[in-house]
């Protein structure tokens, strides 16, 4: 029996959880996994009375207002209100399009329930009948202005849509990309598009040959060339016999289809070993005797270290990140991956990936160390770089000024693509930590590479609106909101 909204919101009473952090997770993971992309959630709230145009129209003018915040409840609300009104009409016509380009600002800067809760409401406009060419319209517009800092989740979100326009766009970025993180993201959506059936009969010719491509050229992501053969994997039985040959020749060969290729993670026994040594790890230090027997746990930990999409590796750490194992599992992994042989093995990346969603302060301070150590495979540092930005706590200023002297001295002194990436990175991290101040000396100093000077200033200028919407409590909303769920009992919003 699917657990409804009202009993999602008493469990986080009862359970002393932060509002709506349960309810953020339910949304994310049944959006991803549905198999339709309607605009209504699949976690089915009570139902919205049609008869309250003021209050649709009062947040109607917070999302279009330059000075007004938005908590992610209200965006909930908002978009819940847009489901129930397929053919909503509102005016100005300017009106969808402002909606759907500060979302998607805010959710690009947004982090933990906050970033969930406006990718959903993200997800709900790209599949809204009136509203989702407009919203596909603000994805397509910042993913080609090459200034954007923000590509793979701009790109990928057209996943949720099955709009020409966005299936138009994501080929387009496919075979005409705006760069390579804008390529990687066309790529990472088109395996749920090809689920859902977005693509048409033909744009498949034209699909086939640039994931081909991707799937056999050397790219500079190590991720780009597993997560290729896995969306040829997914083409429909329509493909060509010719593609279908070339298929099973890609499948075939080893160091495309398997993640990890090395001697020490070579197969689906080693995977399933380190697997089943994190998997008793976290249940033997749970609470309980004897510890409690659970058969989902090791297929999400699968999912999360293995696994050649990002997406699933992801909605993975986010199903563990909402339950007790959380904490238990990012004390195993921090531990995991200082280990020696764990470094030197791919496997590594996607711990540290893990970390992003579930690490708290303890291990923000093992990423800490890894993005500044010496003898570290480049992958662990640029990986340990991209997760500063999400993992709990804080970096004090300390941190962030010495790593940032250490890889831009070592930019200046060889110019390499893994210095520029770190450098870039860190300058994504400082932006989510809100360090305004080290963005600004970034943006100023002329020592600095172009990219990274250009990656400040970005995230200097973005509206103050975005930020402050974003930052504010997953569980606040305005006085307004209250008495307005349809007779709900008063633990919902």
């Amino acid at each position: 029996m699917r657990v409804p909204y009202a009993a999602t919101r008493r469990y986080e009473e009862l359970l002393d959880l932060p509002s709506h952090q349960l309810v953020a997770h339910i949304d994310t993971l049944y959006r991803y996994a549905a198999s339709t992309g309607g605009a209504s959630p699949v976690l089915r709230r009570a139902p919205e009375p049609l008869a309250s145009p003021d209050r649709l129209a009062h947040l109607i003018d917070l999302a279009r207002s330059s000075a007004a915040p938005l908590t992610g409840v209200e965006w909930d609300e908002l978009t819940r209100r847009f489901a129930v009104v397929p053919d909503l009409v509102v005016m100005p016509s300017r009106t969808w399009s402002d909606i759907a380009e500060r979302l998607l600002r805010e959710t690009i800067v947004a982090d933990g329930v906050a970033w969930m809760q406006r990718y959903e409401a993200l997800s709900r406009l790209l599949a809204h009948p009136a509203g989702q060419q407009a919203a596909v319209a603000a994805c397509t517009d910042l993913a080609n202005d090459r200034t954007n800092q923000v590509f793979v989740e701009t790109v990928g979100a057209l996943d949720a849509s099955d709009h020409p326009d966005a299936s138009r766009h994501v080929l387009r970025q496919l075979t005409h990309p705006t760069n390579e993180r804008a390529q990687f993201g066309a790529l990472l959506a088109s395996v749920r598009k090809l689920r859902l059936g977005h693509f048409s009969h033909a744009q498949l010719p034209a699909l086939v040959p640039a994931v081909r491509e991707l799937a056999c050229e050397p790219a500079w992501r190590e991720d780009m060339q597993p997560l290729a053969v896995e969306v040829l994997r997914n083409l429909p039985g329509t493909a060509s016999a010719v593609g279908r040959r070339h298929l099973r020749r890609l499948v075939a060969d080893p160091t495309l289809t398997q993640v990890h290729d090395t001697d020490w993670l070579a197969g689906a026994d080693a995977c399933q070993r380190v697997v089943e040594r994190i998997d008793n790890a976290v249940v033997n230090s749970m609470p309980g005797d004897p510890p409690f027997h659970d058969d989902v746990l090791p297929v999400l930990l699968d999912e999360m270290l293995f696994s050649p999409v990002f997406d699933v590796r992801m909605h993975a750490a986010l199903a563990v990140r909402g339950t007790p194992y959380r904490n238990r599992l990012a004390t195993v992994l921090s531990a995991e991956v200082v280990d020696r042989a764990v470094l030197a093995s791919p496997v590594a990346t996607a711990m540290i990936e893990a970390l992003r969603l579930i690490g708290g302060t303890e291990q923000r301070m093992v990423v800490e160390r890894l993005i500044t150590a010496g003898g570290m495979p480049n992958a662990v540092t640029v990986g340990a770089a991209q997760a500063i930005g999400h993992v709990g706590g804080r970096s004090d200023d300390r941190f962030w000024l010495s790593a940032i002297a250490h890889h831009a001295g070592q930019w200046r002194q060889n110019r390499k693509p893994t210095s520029a990436a770190v450098l870039n990175s860190l300058t994504y991290g400082l932006g989510i930590a809100r360090n305004m101040n080290l963005l600004a000396g970034l943006r100023d100093d002329s020592r600095m590479p172009e990219h990274v000077r250009t990656a400040a200033t970005w995230w200097l200028s973005l509206p103050e609106v975005v930020y402050l919407s974003a930052d504010m409590d997953a569980d606040r909303s305005t006085a307004e909101a209250a008495g307005h769920d349809g007779g709900a009992p008063p633990y919902s919003e």
